[in-house]
C-alpha cells in the first residue's frame, strides 16, 4: 500500500497565518473600542456625580458671600470668594469632560442655523471682557464687509471660539494683544475662515498636532502654570470637523499663535448632521 501525505504549500501556510493575524487584529480592535466606550461612560458618570456637590458649594458660597446668613468680615468674604472661584473653575473642567465624553460616544448632534458671525464674536467677548480688562489686553476684531451668514450650530461655534479666545487670554502676558478676524476662504467662498491671533508665549512647531489630541499638555514651564483638562482643543476640533471644516495652528515659541478654523457659509443639504 502506498501512503500519500499532503503537505500545505508555502502559499497556503502564509494565507492561513495572515487570516489568523487579521482575526487577532479584529478582536483587538473590538476590545479597544469597548474599552474606549467604557472610558467615556466612566468619565461621564464621574463628572455628573461631581457636578452636583460642586454646584451646591457654589450656591452656599454665594449665600454666605451675600450676607444672607449674617454679615461676614472682609477676610471671610475674600476666603468665600476664593472658594466660589475655585469651585466654578472645577465646574468648567467637569463640563468640558462631559462634553468630551458625549462627543467621543458620538452623542453630539448638530443643530445648524443661519446667523451673523459678528454676534458670536460679541458674545464671546462679553464672556471674557473682565479677564481682558484685568490683564490690560488689547482686544481687536476685524470682519470683512459683506460676509454671508454662517450656516452652523451656533452653540458649538461659541464653544470653539470661546476656547480659542480663552486660551489666547491665558497664554498672553499683560498688555498683550488678541485679534479675532473673519474672512472668506481664499480657495472656496462658500466657507469662512476664522482666525484667533495673540502675542503670547507661542507653541513649538513640533507640538502643533499634539495639542489637538485628548488630554494633551505641552510640557513647558510657561504652559504648566495654566491648568486644564487638556480637552479644550480636542473638543474644538471635533466640533469643527462635525461641520466639515478644519482647524490648525501657526505658531513659534516667543512669537505668539494664530489659530484658524473654517465654517460653512452655505452648505449642501445633508452636509451637517449627527456625530
Amino acid at each position: 500500500m502506498i501512503e500519500l501525505r499532503l503537505y500545505p504549500t508555502a502559499e497556503a501556510t502564509t494565507q492561513d497565518a495572515l487570516a489568523r493575524r487579521v482575526e487577532e487584529l479584529e478582536r483587538t480592535l473590538r476590545e479597544l473600542r469597548n474599552l474606549d466606550v467604557a472610558k467615556s461612560q466612566f468619565l461621564a458618570n464621574v463628572s455628573h456625580e461631581l457636578r452636583t456637590p460642586l454646584t451646591a458649594i457654589v450656591t452656599y458660597g454665594e449665600i454666605l458671600r451675600d450676607g444672607l446668613l449674617g454679615e461676614i468680615n472682609p477676610r471671610q468674604h475674600s476666603a468665600v470668594e476664593s472658594v466660589i472661584g475655585s469651585s466654578r473653575q472645577l465646574l468648567t473642567m467637569i463640563e468640558e469632560i462631559l462634553t468630551y465624553a458625549r462627543a467621543n460616544a458620538r452623542a453630539i448632534e448638530l443643530r445648524p442655523s443661519r446667523f451673523d458671525i459678528m454676534e458670536v464674536i460679541a458674545d464671546v467677548y462679553s464672556m471674557n471682557a473682565s479677564l481682558v480688562q484685568k490683564k490690560n489686553l488689547r482686544y481687536e476684531s476685524h470682519i470683512d464687509d459683506d460676509l454671508p451668514p454662517v450656516h452652523a450650530d451656533r452653540d458649538k461655534v461659541i464653544h470653539v471660539l470661546g476656547n480659542l479666545v480663552g486660551n489666547a487670554i491665558d497664554f498672553t502676558p499683560p498688555s498683550g494683544r488678541i485679534q479675532v478676524e473673519v474672512r472668506p476662504c481664499a480657495d472656496d467662498p462658500a466657507w469662512l475662515e476664522v482666525v484667533v491671533a495673540d502675542s503670547g508665549v507661542g507653541i513649538d512647531p513640533e507640538h502643533h498636532e499634539m495639542i489637538f489630541h485628548e488630554f494633551a499638555q505641552v510640557d513647558s514651564s510657561r504652559a504648566r502654570v495654566h491648568h486644564g483638562t487638556g480637552l479644550g482643543l480636542a473638543i474644538a476640533r471635533k466640533f469643527v470637523q462635525l461641520h466639515g471644516g478644519s482647524i490648525w495652528v501657526e505658531s513659534e515659541l516667543g512669537r505668539g499663535s494664530r489659530f484658524f478654523f473654517t465654517l460653512p457659509a452655505a452648505v449642501a443639504e445633508g452636509q451637517l448632521g449627527a456625530a
